[in-house]
């Protein structure tokens, strides 16, 4: 995996084709901004068409009138090379997979990835719709108390399944993920299916030119592998970080919090108790507590080895697994049942 920014390729226009006015919208004339915004880091998810979104950094807001030139300032900026970098690593990749949000192709005159709209949302906006629905608070469980309740614990497992059927293709490739957070992991409405979206944080090189593309973490997300122990910190993404971040997401799927949120901490107090005591907070083996453990261990050597426990800790739970999905589970009944229960916001 990649270290720093030696022979950092060089993206600005790499995917820029136009070289007129504009004649495309950048982003949808009908309203740019989807049911639920979705932002990952500094970049915004704009609705493109009716059938598709574009990342747009925020740094591309800084001019208006010269946006499209080829040199412009944005083009130089972090959160723009992360964009551009997003499709590269789709092209590295090279094959369409059901757990990794199709990409459609690039704006002419930006260069901007445009990717397949979600038909739902991200699994943030699932958790903010949901909460009521899906938790409840167990009286014999570590703080924070909720807990996602049994007849929705299939879900979870299904998309544990399906993170890690994703990530399994995306490390063939030699990529590391980088930052796995609620706002890049999409929901596809009717089969509440999840796949990861972008490639913002990843960390990789290209072996046929040698070209470097440098990760990082951008959430500031304090339960973060940088703040472990300083014998085991890690500050750039790896295929062991991933794992780490996949462990993170499953504790928030399972309890609706971060690790270290809920239960009244200062900002900050996490960050420190997990550099000076190696804290991390408890889950209960029914919600895969000792997998999600050995992922904040970085004890899994490759996620082939977590795939395999998560699969035995699913099968071992009376589910019989096809692919990356459970056999018999009707999730299609579960989202009916999101709907009729559904009461939106007024500003909806």
């Amino acid at each position: 995996m990649a270290r720093g920014v030696r022979n950092k390729a060089q993206l600005g226009t790499y995917y820029r084709t136009a070289t007129g006015p504009r004649s495309v919208p950048l982003t949808d004339p009908q309203g740019h901004r989807l049911r639920w915004p979705i932002d990952i880091g500094g970049v915004h998810v704009y609705s493109r068409d009716v059938e598709s979104v574009i990342f747009v950094p925020s740094s591309r807001f800084w001019i208006e009138n010269e946006a499209d030139d080829p040199d412009a300032l944005w083009r130089e900026d972090t959160e723009a090379f992360d964009c551009f970098k997003t499709s590269y690593a789709y092209n590295m990749i090279g094959q369409e997979h059901p757990r990794i949000v199709p990409i459609i192709g690039q704006d002419a005159w930006t260069g901007l990835p445009i990717l397949k709209k979600p038909s739902y949302g991200s699994l943030w906006t699932f958790i903010q719709n949901h909460d009521s629905q899906v938790y409840t608070a167990e009286a014999d469980t570590a703080p924070p108390t909720s807990r996602i309740k049994p007849e929705f614990r299939p879900l979870a497992y299904q998309w544990s399944l399906q993170l890690l059927s994703g990530l399994s293709l995306i490390h063939s490739r030699g990529i590391a993920y980088g930052e796995l957070i609620e706002t890049n992991c999409w929901i596809s409405a009717g089969s509440l299916s999840m796949a990861v979206a972008g490639f913002l944080g990843s960390d990789f090189i290209d072996p046929s030119n040698g070209w470097n593309f440098p990760g990082s973490f951008f959430s500031g997300i304090e339960f973060s592998q940088e703040y472990l122990p300083l014998s085991r910190a890690v500050r750039v993404p790896t295929s062991k970080t991933d794992m780490f971040m996949f462990g993170r997401l499953v504790y928030q799927i399972m309890t609706s919090e971060l690790p270290g949120d809920g239960i009244g901490r200062d900002w900050g107090e996490t960050e420190r108790l997990m550099a000076e005591e190696d804290w991390m907070p408890d889950l209960e083996d029914e919600f895969m507590g000792k997998i999600v453990h050995k992922c904040w261990r970085l004890e899994y050597e490759d996620v082939e080895e977590l795939q395999s426990e998560v699969q035995a800790f699913v099968e071992a739970h009376g589910w019989s697994i096809r692919g990356d999905e459970l056999e018999g589970f009707d999730a299609h009944n579960i989202q009916r049942e999101f709907e009729a229960n559904f009461v939106p916001e007024d500003d909806e």
